[in-house]
């Protein structure tokens, strides 16, 4: 008897019961026998109506199991793939995990389940997740295995080619000799990402190479104020650096703690005047009060800033400040 004529009948005999206006009384054997048909028609039910194969593959759990199907791996990188990374920060998936990162786990499980089948689309998923992480050596190599016939060579080329020029401007020296070799390395390197904003302006790809120009204006900032003590009017020139972050990076996702670098130089600046004029005669309250006054209007900016991850950081420095100023004030007199 075959399963699905088996389930007819089971189903067949159960209809006739109802029939009857008074249920046959069941001793304890009908009833366990009842139970175990009953157990052994959802069984088979169960085989029917799931699909061959629609078990996850292998022992992992949770977003790092391996999938049976390889349009379940690539469907969230692909609605993904658009996203400004520089405006936005990465996707996270339901997982709470990284989505890029995950998706090359994913492919990699998948492909150590099923090694010969869709090579081509795994490659190019791959190439395109490493370019969203900034791996762009790995991303080119990813594209280069997908040749013809697969209809996504000629994609895989020009990614390659794209990833290319990436993994070329990211392998640029960023230090030199002394300070000024630095930051004029710095500088050759922020103009051959600058070369790439304008080749790739309008695509997916042109965040990517913002995400990158801001890093490097970020770590020529942090050069210029560490270094500030040693170079003319190094004040001056470290407060125009971070200014110059938060102007020309108003629309990254980075703003937040743009602002607070900015917060830290004016607070630094406060302690260092409050420390440098210890005698009560020398200390001009005024001149400190406005000092830690530009500290806490740019903290309280992030402090207030709703939807900000760096919200919570603002306010402890702020807190943190302004019980300094009450401490320093109180102290003198």
């Amino acid at each position: 008897m075959t399963a699905s004529r088996f389930v007819g009948n089971a189903l067949a005999e159960g209809r006739g019961w109802g029939k009857n206006l008074r249920a046959p009384r069941l001793t304890r054997g009908t009833r366990a026998m009842g139970a175990r048909m009953r157990m052994l028609v959802a069984v088979v039910f169960t085989l029917l109506v799931l699909p061959p194969g629609s078990s996850r593959a292998g022992d992992a759990t949770g977003g790092f199991a391996p999938y049976e199907d390889l349009v379940e791996v690539v469907a969230e990188l692909t609605w993904h793939l658009r996203d400004d990374t520089y405006r936005f920060p990465p996707p996270k998936d339901p997982t709470g995990h990284d989505l890029f990162q995950l998706t090359l786990h994913r492919l990699e499980n998948w492909e150590k389940r099923y090694p010969d089948r869709l090579h081509d689309v795994a490659e190019f998923a791959r190439g395109e997740a490493l370019d969203r992480l900034g791996e762009y050596d790995q991303a080119a190599d990813a594209y280069r295995h997908v040749t013809a016939p697969s209809p996504l060579a000629e994609r895989a080329r020009e990614g390659a080619e794209r990833s290319t020029a990436f993994a070329e401007a990211a392998g640029l020296p960023e230090q030199d000799r002394d300070l000024g070799a630095t930051l004029a390395a710095l500088r050759r390197k922020l103009d051959a990402w600058g070369q790439l904003v304008t080749r790739w302006g309008g695509t997916p790809y042109e965040s990517l190479a913002r995400v990158e120009e801001e890093r490097l204006e970020r770590t020529a900032a942090s050069l210029v104020v560490e270094n500030r003590a040693s170079l003319e009017d190094g004040p001056a020139a470290a407060e125009r650096s971070l200014r110059f972050l938060v102007e020309k990076h108003a629309d990254s996702k980075n703003l937040p703690a743009h602002i607070l670098r900015l917060g830290d130089f004016y607070a630094e600046d406060a302690r260092n005047y409050a420390e440098q004029h210890e005698h009560p005669l020398g200390f001009e309250e005024d001149e400190f009060v406005r000092r830690v006054d530009r500290a806490l209007d740019v903290y309280r900016k992030v402090a207030t800033w709703d939807g900000a991850r760096e919200k919570p950081e603002g306010q402890a420095r702020f807190a943190a400040l302004d019980a300094y100023k009450t401490s320093v004030i109180g102290r003198y007199r």
